[in-house]
């Protein structure tokens, strides 16, 4: 039977070893206690401004006072070692300010970058957004097996993939598990959409966007981060991935977007009232939805999707392609035509 590994825990240095070590904690906790009572100060200035009569200049003011409180009581804190020592071996507590700035900086150097160069290099901004700068991490889990490549920062003990990644519609039959990092202590509502926005459209020779899942009233902070639909409004139930045959790749894109009044709005959206052909666009602009997050994997046919049309969908597996070229040289048999007829 196997042993789980003993946690790791932090072991501070010994003082009276190292003078300038000794010397440079010191100047931390100096540099703490100052910040931490500028904090307190901020504070003060803060509940004032609650008071007063609402107005944009107010808001505006509020909004500077509460980035600044974060701000200080993060970098109260950023420079002790077992901070860093913690941040570097994985135990990260949200509940934090130090923790959430951490967080959010290494996502905007490591993982933001590759996810704006995705969505643009393969047409995600402005096929179905324009263009916007995720303020969310959103990884996707469809469970042993179905990451390809890894997620910048992911484990190897994990599942996430890179946003763009090409997964196996027999990998992606379940819904998965929907983790979503933000860097707000607050509880938030998001609508999440899963979309594909290649679905051909044989009348005007064109294509459309098919939603694939789509939840409301979805619970999410710095600490409640998991998607558990239980706690959330199903409209459209999870439809397995399946590009039809003959067609290129397709883009199935979760979206992760903001409801009004800063995410506080609970809103109501009928099953019966959203067609799985809505815009992208005009359910945002239909809620007052805002997209902060984003991630998408693509997929093709394979032999998987004939299974998903037969078992899941119960509906006649559609196959698109050049119709074949009519040879004037050969009959409604397939045989060559005589080139003299018999009289």
């Amino acid at each position: 039977m196997s042993q789980s590994a003993p946690e790791v825990t932090y072991k501070a240095p010994a003082l009276g070893v190292n003078r300038t070590y000794d010397e440079a904690l010191k100047i931390i906790a100096e540099d703490k206690v100052r910040r931490l009572a500028d904090v307190k100060r901020l504070q003060a200035v803060l509940a004032e401004q609650l008071k007063a009569a609402p107005s944009a200049t107010r808001d505006a003011q509020i909004a500077e006072l509460e980035e600044n409180i974060f701000k200080q009581e993060a970098f109260a804190s950023i420079n002790d070692p077992e901070i860093q020592w913690r941040f570097k071996n994985g135990q990260v507590d949200m509940s934090k300010a130090v923790f959430r700035y951490m967080k959010s900086k290494q996502f905007q150097r490591e993982t933001l970058p590759v996810i704006q160069q995705r969505i643009t290099q393969m047409y995600v901004t402005p096929d179905l957004l324009p263009s916007f700068t995720p303020t969310l991490n959103v990884q996707l889990d469809f469970g042993a097996g179905s990451a390809i490549t890894k997620a910048p920062g992911s484990s190897v003990s994990d599942n996430y993939f890179e946003t763009g990644s090409y997964l196996l519609p027999g990998k992606t039959i379940k819904a998965p598990q929907i983790d979503v990092t933000s860097f707000h202590p607050e509880k938030r509502y998001y609508t999440i959409a899963l979309v594909d926005p290649d679905v051909p459209d044989e009348e005007n020779q064109t294509f459309k966007q098919q939603i694939h899942w789509l939840m409301t009233n979805v619970p999410l902070s710095a600490t409640e981060t998991k998607v558990v639909t239980e706690n959330a409004d199903v409209v459209i139930s999870y439809v397995p991935p399946h590009p039809p045959k003959g067609t290129k790749y397709h883009r199935y894109t979760l979206l992760v977007a903001e409801q009004p009044n800063g995410g506080q709005d609970k809103i109501q959206m009928d099953q019966d009232s959203v067609s799985r052909e809505l815009m992208v666009r005009d359910l945002c602009s239909q809620y007052g939805l805002d997209v902060k997050g984003l991630t998408f994997f693509r997929q093709v046919w394979d032999k998987d999707v004939s299974r998903i049309f037969r078992d899941i969908l119960q509906r006649e597996e559609p196959v698109y392609g050049k119709q074949p070229k009519v040879d004037e040289l050969l009959d409604e048999t397939g045989q060559k035509k005589k080139k003299y007829a018999n009289l």
